[in-house]
């Protein structure tokens, strides 16, 4: 079967909507999630800024990399297309757990407990404010 069919969103955000269709399907509340209400997202930032910050911008967090994708640009398309948060969340923890085939983000830079906080954190603000800009209606979800 087409992903696109399962997963209409496809055809706007072709690569990040395929990983984020790819990890729904997978059943991503699996436990590399964090059930809602139990990541820390004040830990998560704090995380973010000292392991994340330095190779990604993240306009929430006020870190201005240029090494790896700014997070802002990369999801505030999946934000006008209504993705929700915990698919957000899961592709943000994916990405942490796999090996990068570049090599220039290290597996596991943060792991367990401290992984689900930092992917929580990405997903609730990473491109919110620049998806808000251009639709005032946007919301988290």
């Amino acid at each position: 079967m087409r992903l696109a069919k399962v997963c209409p969103v496809i055809r706007l955000v072709p690569a990040a909507a395929a990983a984020v269709c790819l990890a729904v399907a997978a059943g991503c509340g699996g436990p590399g999630i964090a059930a809602p209400g139990q990541a820390d997202l004040s830990t998560g930032k704090q995380l973010f800024q000292q392991k994340c910050g330095y190779c990604h911008t993240l306009a929430e967090a006020g870190t201005t990399g240029t090494i790896g994708p700014n997070l802002d640009d990369a999801e505030f398309a999946n934000r006008l297309a209504g993705l929700k948060t915990s698919s957000f969340e899961a592709l943000v923890r994916n990405q942490i757990e796999e090996p990068n085939p570049e090599g220039k983000m290290p597996k596991d830079i943060v792991t367990g407990q401290d992984a689900a906080n930092v992917a929580a954190y990405i997903a609730s603000v990473a491109g919110v404010q620049l998806a808000r800009q251009l639709n005032p209606g946007t919301t988290p979800g």
